[in-house]
């Protein structure tokens, strides 16, 4: 019985022991533990300290350094150095701590003073360096059209005004460039009005119809500066789309009241001379314009080969038949053929018959299309005023 009373205790010694041994060690580990994970938390804590010191300290010199270029560019503009100026700001693009606006106005403000000092070749080198950088700032499109404008450029000026439009990325933007486009010309036209320079007013808008045909204003001037030019046909042509369009039936109307009264009566029709003859312009089934030579000896009007191959790709034309012509330069052979409509500035002779040469050459007759004979000036009473160069005609 005693022994097993004292292996009872025994067990309960040893297991009092391990018990107390557990607990000393348990509570060593946790203090290491909790040690170790100050540690790392203090030393982590270091890191990201440091970490954002050096990225600050980055920070602080990539905005010193860009700073530094923006300076530089400046440097560069008031020199006129343009093309450092175009090669520096090129290193800023990836550089997130500069603000690219204050440069951009600086370089504009520079432009618009050469412009005002009318330092015209230093503005032009200037806003082409900035464009070569951002080629669709509509301010420096627009500058470039103000550099045009100020040396008395008004169609480069305008051309560039029409072009600023490709730039843009929306109708609305796309309508404003062009309407402020037709302003210009319309300033322009309304210079040339003023002076009574039609000529120069027609050279004008046929160039822009180029950039704008679907201006009904252009044509409306067209029709006008023709008009004044004594071109009474074609100015009824430019105007006869206009008479129903709401905005300019009123205008379109007078105009075209005015140049039927003109056509009626006795017109001093303008001519060019070629050497010891006459060249006159005549308009063939209303669409095909042609250059002619006077020829009273002629019984019949005559084109080139050329001329008749280019008039037969815009209007019709019926054959007739082949037969011998006696002209200035001698015998030819050639075909006839017949149109509905041949005019001279509002004369107009019907089922007009004219033959065609490929004897003709027009390039031994520079500015002109062939001949313009007596089967047409036969139909009126016509004189030519060889001392003002005037071919006079007037309904029979």
């Amino acid at each position: 019985m005693w022994r097993f009373a004292l292996f009872i205790g025994l067990i309960c010694s040893v297991s009092l022991n391990v018990y107390f041994f557990l607990q000393v060690n348990v509570h060593t580990i946790e203090t290491t533990f909790q040690q170790g994970v100050s540690a790392n938390s203090l030393q982590r804590t270091g890191h990201l300290q440091n970490n954002e010191a050096t990225t600050k300290s980055r920070e602080r010199k990539s905005t010193k350094s860009g700073q530094q270029i923006v300076n530089k560019i400046k440097s560069a503009l008031n020199a006129k150095d343009y093309f450092n100026a175009n090669f520096l700001i090129h290193t800023l693009i990836n550089d997130q701590q500069v603000e690219l606006s204050e440069i951009r106005l600086f370089w504009l403000r520079a432009i618009q003073g050469l412009i005002q000092q009318e330092l015209f070749t230093h503005a032009e080198d200037a806003i082409n360096a900035y464009l070569a950088f951002k080629s669709d700032d509509s301010d420096f499109l627009y500058q470039q059209v103000d550099l045009y404008w100020q040396q008395q450029l008004p169609l480069l000026a305008i051309k560039y005004a029409y072009e600023v439009q490709y730039h843009q990325v929306n109708n609305v933007e796309i309508r404003k460039t062009i309407n402020l486009a037709r302003a210009l010309v319309q300033q322009q036209a309304d210079v040339l009005t003023n002076n009574n320079h039609w000529l120069a007013l027609r050279n004008l808008v046929e160039e822009v119809l180029l950039f704008d045909p679907q201006s009904l204003n252009l044509q409306l001037l067209l029709a006008r500066a023709q008009y004044q030019l004594g071109e009474f046909d074609y100015a009824r042509n430019a105007i006869k789309p206009l008479v129903n369009q709401p905005n300019y039936k009123i205008k379109a109307r007078a105009l075209l009241a005015d140049i039927n009264a003109a056509l009626r009566n006795p017109q001093s029709i303008p001519l060019s001379r070629q050497g010891e003859h006459f060249i006159v312009r005549a308009l063939m089934n209303d669409t095909f314009n042609v250059s002619l030579m006077l020829d009273t000896g002629a019984s019949i009007s005559l084109l080139s080969k050329s001329a008749f191959d280019a008039l037969s790709q815009y209007s019709e034309v019926v054959y007739i038949k082949d037969l011998n012509l006696n002209t200035a330069g001698g015998q030819v052979t050639a075909s006839l053929y017949q149109v509905d409509e041949f005019s001279i500035q509002g004369y107009v002779v019907n089922d007009f018959i004219f033959a065609v040469s490929p004897s003709y050459v027009n390039g031994d007759r520079e500015n002109n299309d062939g001949l313009l004979g007596m089967n047409f000036l036969s139909a009126f009473d016509f004189h030519i005023d060889q001392t003002n160069s005037l071919l006079i005609l007037k309904d029979k």
